[in-house]
């Protein structure tokens, strides 16, 4: 059994900001449009909003690098963007979040931006709180494979840029960019420069054989092994017949309220239980998973146990969902954060 205390994690919090990641995968541009609302159009029975503010915020793959900078770590990202406008704000985001953004330009595909659009509710009058509401979001997305010229100038970025990190993070929500060649010419590259994957992905988990560890959740597990997990003997089928599936060396289950469950090759049988640091303030869940595979990798970047970097990783996730939309924290809030959990172990 891992033994730790607080005292122990707050000292190795401090080592996450000497880390270095090249994160890679489908990256996401959040847009917010925020309105007031005026008076019902003529043209149509919809709501005329008159606008008030626009921001953008890292999501995707974006975000899991967000989440490395905002502790302090060192953050390369690659990916593919369109040629339009969008593509000139998410670099701008990356830049202002000291991530380095190392972007392939691809004209047959858009920038992936989800665009939400928000309306102010009318002010309450004894409360200086403005509330918004979600009337619509808008995705511009491509679900098509990147063409072998990209395939080719991402991983040539990739030979370029591996041996500057020490870890690498693939983030794949199934909009292209991780196509097989490039994850298996990646893992392949990454392992003879040993340097660890870490994989983010919600499912086809056989592609990512030979990688160091894949995070997926209960329900993608549940989906890719064919069969609920349910209590200890079904967590435990589940956990090794998914490191068969995935031919990875380590699989992390993130569980939500039931907390985490690690799985490794070299003894799959004996799976690190994690509980969850938070189960009664969850507000929003968006990003979670971002959240842990950059906290992760950044503390396997510094060569921490995969134990301790599981637990850190379930810290951030445990203040992250108390905030609404993507979300990053620091190693200032997770200090403060972790005096205040009690640690299951």
């Amino acid at each position: 059994m891992l033994k730790v205390n607080k005292t122990k994690l707050a000292s190795v919090l401090d080592k996450l900001s000497s880390g270095s990641v090249l994160v890679i995968g489908d990256i996401i541009l959040d847009e917010f449009i925020v309105g007031s609302p005026e008076r019902i159009s003529r043209e149509a029975p919809v709501i005329i909003l008159e606008h008030i503010s626009s921001d953008y915020a890292l999501g995707g793959a974006s975000n899991a690098a967000h989440n490395i900078s905002s502790v302090g770590g060192k953050c390369h990202l690659l990916g593919v963007v369109g040629e339009d406008l969008y593509a000139k704000a998410l670099e701008n985001e990356c830049l202002k979040n000291d991530i380095n953004p190392i972007l392939s330009f691809d004209k047959n595909r858009p920038t992936t931006v989800k665009t939400r659009l928000l309306s102010t509710a009318h002010k309450h009058p004894t409360s200086s709180i403005i509330f918004k509401q979600q009337l619509l979001r808008l995705d511009r997305l491509s679900r098509k494979n990147i063409g072998s010229n990209i395939e080719r100038e991402l991983t040539d970025v990739f030979k370029a840029y591996v041996n500057k990190v020490k870890a690498v993070l693939i983030s794949d929500y199934d909009l292209g960019v991780c196509s097989n060649k490039i994850i298996k010419t990646l893992i392949d590259i990454a392992n003879k420069n040993k340097i660890s994957v870490i994989v983010d992905a919600a499912s086809n988990f056989q592609r990512f054989k030979d990688s160091f560890l894949i995070t997926p959740n209960q329900p993608d597990t549940e989906a890719a092994v064919g069969f609920s997990i349910t209590n200890k003997d079904s967590l435990l089928k589940a956990g090794k017949k998914l490191l068969k599936i995935s031919g990875a060396q380590n699989v992390l289950i993130t569980r939500g309220s039931e907390g985490m469950a690690l799985f490794s090759a070299k003894k799959p049988g004996n799976p690190f239980v994690l509980p969850a640091f938070n189960v009664s303030e969850v507000f929003d869940v968006t990003g979670a998973g971002d959240t842990v595979a950059g906290v992760i990798s950044s503390a396997i970047s510094v060569n921490l146990s995969l134990e301790i970097a599981c637990i850190l990783g379930n810290l951030a996730a445990s203040i992250v969902v108390t905030k609404y939309g993507t979300a990053v924290t620091s190693i200032k809030e997770l200090k403060r954060h972790l005096q205040t959990v009690k640690l299951p172990l």
